[in-house]
């Protein structure tokens, strides 16, 4: 068994305008985990993810704070011990509506490299500063 502290991870800072941020805690390229890729995501009051879409499933567990979330066009609230199992190719986006910061536990299968996942997240935010 492998203990992981995630205060001691340090993670990745996403800039706005979808600012977070990522630890990626168990990934291929994290710990050496082929079958999963496991992430704790940390939105920061006000803001929100982009809306996309991936080429598998993705698990997002709300830990703490609340917001909302978009998917394929319909919003519903978000709060604490809530669980999304988003589907492939469902457009989706997770907004901080709150003060305090929002932390999500998320989880793809199959996995995505940690260093795949990041760059593509990084890619949008850029992009969205450009327009």
């Amino acid at each position: 068994m492998e203990i992981i502290k995630s205060w001691q991870e340090e993670g990745v800072t996403i800039p706005k305008p979808y600012k977070r941020h990522l630890k990626i805690v168990l990934a291929p390229d994290r710990r050496n985990v082929p079958e999963i890729t496991f992430t704790f995501a940390y939105l920061y009051p006000q803001s929100m993810t982009d809306y996309h879409k991936h080429d598998r499933p993705e698990l997002i567990i709300v830990l703490s704070g609340r917001g909302k979330t978009v998917c394929d066009g319909v919003e519903t609230d978000l709060e604490p011990d809530m669980a999304l199992w988003v589907q492939k190719d469902e457009m989706h986006q997770v907004v901080n509506t709150g003060d305090e910061m929002m932390k999500l536990a998320t989880v793809f299968v199959p996995a995505y490299r940690a260093e795949e996942l990041i760059s593509g997240i990084l890619a949008s935010a850029e992009e969205a500063k450009r327009d």
